[in-house]
């Protein structure tokens, strides 16, 4: 049986990346900020996993590092990939802070997930909320495919997913937040959804005002896939993945469909069981 996908793959659109945006003043890294508005609730989750299944840990689409340094300060070992330079930037910048037995466990290295080959295989490969930046079918089945060439026999892939980004057709929000050396940043955002390419668009302006008074913002723009149930499961079919366990919370509350938030903790299947 042909692993093609039963439709068209959808195409790419023109957005801007994270890395890309407009500033009012000087050039300046969104990605400085990006910590201000991510909650960490998922932590716990990750370090029950590590302490399950052990390390070395793979963390895909590991941006600045949120998850892979909490897990190097409980003693395991990661490596983090993004293709961002201005992400990994902050990532090491975080942890040439750390004490030295924090900082030698972890490492983290430039690199296209689609397009992955470390020559190492992990117990353990995540990727925390960031599947949904892999835009295009083709994108998503090479990233998995990268996921499974990396992943050591009986190990686990956990991938978190969005299902009910597609639930809206449009929205905004306001917040705010302040770093640690006096800058108030708020933030506000937009999507619209374009429903017939599974794409949602988003728009975020950051207006930052620093502790002398002075005001400057920065605009980025990027999109995200929306992957339904449906689509998910066809994905890891095709992938050649199977659901070990899935839930709809990081506190490992079971999930329905129609929930925001899927868990979804994965091994590959064996060779008999993929044909």
């Amino acid at each position: 049986m042909s692993n093609e996908p039963s439709r068209p793959m959808r195409s790419k659109p023109s957005v801007k990346t994270m890395s890309e945006f407009k500033s009012t003043k000087s050039y300046r890294d969104a990605a400085e900020y990006y910590d201000l508005f991510i909650a960490n609730d998922d932590i716990p989750f990750y370090l029950s996993m590590a302490e399950k299944y052990g390390s070395p840990i793979l963390e895909l689409a590991c941006g600045t590092g949120r998850v892979a340094l909490k897990l190097a300060e409980a003693g395991y070992e990661v490596v983090g990939v993004d293709a961002t330079r201005q992400m990994l930037k902050v990532a090491r910048a975080k942890a040439s802070n750390l004490p030295d037995n924090v900082r030698s466990p972890v490492s983290f290295l430039k690199g296209d997930v689609t397009d992955l080959d470390l020559q190492q295989e992990f117990p353990l490969v995540i990727i925390p909320a960031s599947f949904r930046f892999c835009l295009t079918t083709e994108q998503q089945l090479a990233c998995l495919s990268s996921v499974r060439r990396h992943l050591a026999e009986d190990g686990v892939f956990i991938l978190d997913l969005y299902p009910g980004d597609g639930q809206q057709e449009k929205g905004e929000w306001s917040e705010e937040a302040h770093t640690t050396n006096g800058r108030h940043v708020k933030r506000s955002g937009l999507f619209v959804a374009d429903f017939s390419n599974q794409i949602q668009y988003r728009t975020f302006i950051l207006e930052i005002t620093d502790s002398d008074g002075e005001t400057w913002t920065i605009e980025t723009e990027n999109a995200v896939a929306l992957i339904d149930d449906k689509e998910a499961d066809r994905l890891l079919q095709l992938s050649g993945f199977e659901v070990l366990e899935e839930y709809g919370d990081w506190d490992f509350g079971p999930y329905s469909p129609g929930m925001r938030r899927r868990i979804l903790v994965l091994q590959s299947k064996s060779s008999e069981e993929s044909h």
